[in-house]
């Protein structure tokens, strides 16, 4: 730590106050499902008719695959419905003897029934013809066969693009992901204790309610053993096989979740064809991801080769798992903070294989390097290392995975052994497929990340991904080339904003930090110039929103540019001067140290640097503590704020550029106050964190501006197959500020008292003009997103200090997403800063002294 970081400490912030939202009233129907209601003969008879159709198509396929000899398939019809996306909850659909495979945005949900008659959605349906009740019937708006129409659900961009052209003789590598909850998809509503309800009674209530919640489980774990075995006997029937990883137990192919799982295999395109329109648990089919191809490939020798020496790192100091094609262990400026007896090779038939072999320099190599030496190696003198390095290498000679390595179930293996054996908490994986990510569900390889974020305390920092200068064989109909857009008259930076450019997967994952890239520099000589120029996102950078129009990348660090000659359509190059110093594979006499390459790979890393300095300065601390400094931290370039609509700005940079100093600690005009800990939060509940403010800053003699910044950071279990950014996650959270003269007990109040409305609602009568807002398009400067939307949400304002209060509150509140057992907790952390703009007025020591008050009070034990 700096010594302007260890005077000037993250302060603790108090948490004060904590209670639960009473239950809210259901939601809502809308006008149609109200209008059906009304017509209840005539909605009904459509659905009796749907229903007949599905039943007699289901037999005649029955029969057609008897007659051919094909191989037998569950005997369960699979079918989509539309429901009222405002009241109609999917998991109800258990009440109709439907399971949900799939829940998509709208209301459309893929359903599958073991029951092949459906006779307890007949009878439903019937009962409200009759006005016998079910009113929920009501809320089905339409039922659709679903074998040939959920292809579009279900097949990814380009196998959907080219599945008139699947030849069955042909052999396919496809990743399959299967659905495996069941009909109880989520446990029983947890019991309220009514007023004056015996407490005996209520324990006994509980009691029955944790019997039932853990039956559940074992039925989960059951029914999900039953379906891997299906699956694996209906592939091999069909004479497919399972690609293997290597000599593991008999799961080692398949990558778990608690709702799904998912596998690769290689298959006829006949097979592949029946398993995509008839297997009823699958919901997504995708071939594998094609790895993005290295922006520059040449050596370029540098003369200047510093006499540098690298001193290793403590003992104690961190360790930073590097996920990509492995490192140069002897490099004279790496060797000595490589941790060689952790080098693992997940490279099949190369796993005693760790050298980074990759042509031009290497890429590990590289990445490595930048956690290191994130703004070049130095020159001259010692400098001892941040952190131990580790060698995880999934990547080939040619920078790509090979077939036989599936990602999702490797980087299962990695954290298993680098989190169990070594303590490892910081994973960097610069590796991106060559195609934008989709936006309305999750990727087996991004939902990997998340979930094993929420099983372990650690952190991974990913790419964004980049843009391909020239179209390469291969690459997803979904991503254009830069010399696509331009012969298009698509300029800069308006060609970073098409969806063709969006963050490549696995950076849409809600639970890692996804880094983007801008310029460090201006290239000016005619007849070329640079795309970018300084501090503007540099032209190969992928952008968001990502899925759910969260925001995506988080930050940017310097990454390169590319530069460009006259031509329609230009040419490329990276000269020197455009690429960042790294470190480079010295095989062959190559330069130890060069500027040769430029990507958002070796941007990444540069933010892996601050998390390991936060974990060498603050090592008792949550990895989601370190998440939200660093974007606490970040800023947004100069030019940006002069910008009446940041929109594009944030879409390409996320929160900007993060400082190493302002995640360390802060300064005289700066104090940040943070949570220290394990924060945990249920469902329905809210903490009140409060903030005294000094005496001297409320004066209305004074006028200063002060910068306030919030960011919340948390983390919550993933469901693959609900793709819908509540239900994706099993419990979550948003904040927002207590008003003026507001005391903590009635901004508790008023939390509570709106709990229900309170999702992407903005109160107006607010002290703060927040620069995003809870809700879409509330803010003045930025639309079409807002900062709810992610497990990273961080927003600032500029007030008069006048205009404060005493009393300062953020309130952290908690919502059920498909987890219904409300006494489960997840963990947040939260920073809140204060910094007076533009001027040298210390306002540090007098945030300390005035929080004294807080601290001699009894802390709240939530």
């Amino acid at each position: 730590m700096s010594e302007r970081s260890e005077q000037f400490k993250h302060i603790p912030l108090r948490l004060t106050k904590a209670d639960f939202a009473r239950p809210g009233r259901p939601p809502r129907r809308s006008d149609r499902s109200n209008a059906n209601r009304g017509d209840a003969g005539g909605h009904g008879g459509k659905l009796k008719s749907s229903v007949s159709s599905i039943i007699s198509d289901w037999k005649d396929t029955l029969e057609k695959r008897r007659q051919e000899g094909m191989p037998d398939i569950p005997n369960v019809p699979s079918f989509l419905l539309q429901v009222d996306p405002k009241s109609f909850d999917a998991d109800e659909l258990r009440k109709f003897g439907i399971e949900v495979i799939l829940e998509l945005e709208d209301g459309y949900i893929l359903g599958a029934s073991a029951d092949a008659e459906l006779t307890q959605l007949q009878q439903k349906i019937e009962n409200f013809i009759t006005a016998q009740g079910n009113l929920q019937v009501a809320e089905i708006w339409n039922i659709l066969e679903g074998r040939f129409a959920r292809l579009e659900y279900i097949l990814s961009p380009d196998l959907l693009a080219r599945w008139d052209q699947i030849l069955d003789d042909h052999i396919y590598i496809v990743d399959v992901s299967i659905a495996c909850v069941g009909l109880n998809s989520k446990f029983s509503e947890y019991p309220r204790q009514q007023e004056n309800e015996d407490p005996e009674r209520y324990a006994r209530k509980v009691a029955r309610w944790t019997d039932r919640r853990d039956q559940t489980l074992q039925e989960w774990e059951k029914l999900q053993l039953d379906r891997e075995n299906d699956f694996e006997d209906f592939v091999r029937k069909l004479d497919g096989t399972f690609l293997l990883l290597g000599d593991h137990d008999d799961r080692s192919h398949l990558a778990l979740l608690p709702d799904s799982f998912s596998s690769r295999i290689e298959i006829s395109g006949k097979g592949l064809k029946d398993l995509v329109v008839n297997y009823p648990y699958v919901f997504e089919v995708s071939e594998p991801d094609q790895i993005a191809e290295p922006l520059a490939d040449r050596t370029i020798a540098t003369s200047d080769q510093p006499p540098f020496t690298l001193e290793p790192p403590p003992p104690l100091a961190p360790k930073v798992c590097i996920i990509d094609s492995g490192i140069q262990e002897s490099h004279r400026f790496l060797r000595v903070a490589v941790d060689s007896n952790n080098s693992r090779s997940w490279v099949p038939n190369e796993t005693d294989q760790k050298v980074d072999r990759v042509s031009g320099g290497g890429h590990g190599t590289r990445v490595s390097g930048a956690v290191l030496y994130p703004q070049g190696v130095p020159r001259t003198g010692r400098q001892t290392a941040i952190c131990w390095l580790q060698n995880a290498r999934v990547l080939g000679q040619d920078c790509k995975f090979p077939d036989k390595l599936y990602i999702p179930e490797v980087l299962n293996d990695i954290v298993d052994f680098y989190h169990s054996q070594t303590s490892t908490r910081i994973f960097n994986h610069s590796i991106n497929s060559s195609a934008p990510c989709r936006r309305t569900y999750m990727s087996a390889w991004a939902a990997e990340i998340d979930y094993l974020a929420w099983q372990k305390d650690i952190l991974f920092i990913v790419s964004a991904g980049n843009l391909p200068t020239v179209r390469l064989p291969g690459l997803s109909i979904t991503r254009k080339a830069l010399t696509k857009h331009f012969e298009e008259g698509c300029a800069y930076p308006d060609f970073l904003l098409k969806d063709s450019s969006r963050i490549a997967n696995p950076a849409q994952s809600f639970q890692a930090l996804t880094v983007g890239s801008i310029a460090h520099c201006t290239y000016n000589r005619p007849p070329t110039t640079s795309v970018a120029l300084q501090d503007y996102p540099s032209a190969f950078s992928c952008t968001g929103y990502g899925i759910w129009d969260s925001i995506k990348p988080e930050v940017v660090e310097y990454g390169g540019d590319l530069v460009k000659d006259e031509g329609n359509p230009p040419s490329f190059s990276t000269p020197t001067d455009v690429c960042p110093e790294l470190v480079r594979t010295t095989i062959g006499g190559a330069p130890a140290v060069a500027a040769d390459n430029i990507g958002t790979s070796f941007a990444a890393p540069k933010v892996t640097h601050i998390a390991a300095a936060l974990a060498s300065n603050f090592p008792q601390e949550s990895c989601l503590l370190y998440k939200a400094l660093i974007v606490q931290s970040a800023r947004l370039p100069a030019w940006a704020n002069d910008e009446p609509d940041l929109s594009s700005a944030i879409r390409m940079m996320g929160y900007g550029l993060p400082n190493l100093e302002r995640a360390l600690g802060n300064a005289p005009n700066r104090v940040t106050l943070i949570t220290n800990g394990d924060s945990l939060i249920q469902a329905r509940q809210a903490h009140i964190y409060q903030v005294i403010i000094p005496e001297e800053l409320l004066s209305p003699a004074e006028a200063f501006d002060i910068l306030i910044e919030i960011t919340l950071s948390y983390k919550a279990e993933p469901r693959r197959t609900r793709r819908n950014k509540r239900k994706y996650l099993s419990t979550w959270l948003h904040w927002e500020c207590s008003q003026k003269e507001e005391s903590p007990d009635r901004f508790l109040d008023r939390v509570l008292e709106k709990y229900e409305a309170s999702e992407d609602q903005e109160d107006g009568a607010g002290l703060f003009d927040w620069t995003l807002g809870q809700q879409k398009n509330h803010s003045r400067r930025v639309k079409d997103t807002s900062r709810g939307v992610g497990t990273i949400q961080k927003d600032w304002a500029v007030v008069k200090s006048f205009d404060l209060r005493d009393t300062f509150c953020i309130a952290v509140v908690a919502h059920k997403g498909w987890n219904n057992d409300l006494t489960a907790q997840v963990p947040y952390a939260l920073a809140v800063s204060f910094e007076i703009i533009n001027s040298e007025v210390s306002i540090y020591n007098s945030f300390v002294q005035a929080q004294a008050s807080l601290q001699v009070q009894q802390q709240i034990h939530v």
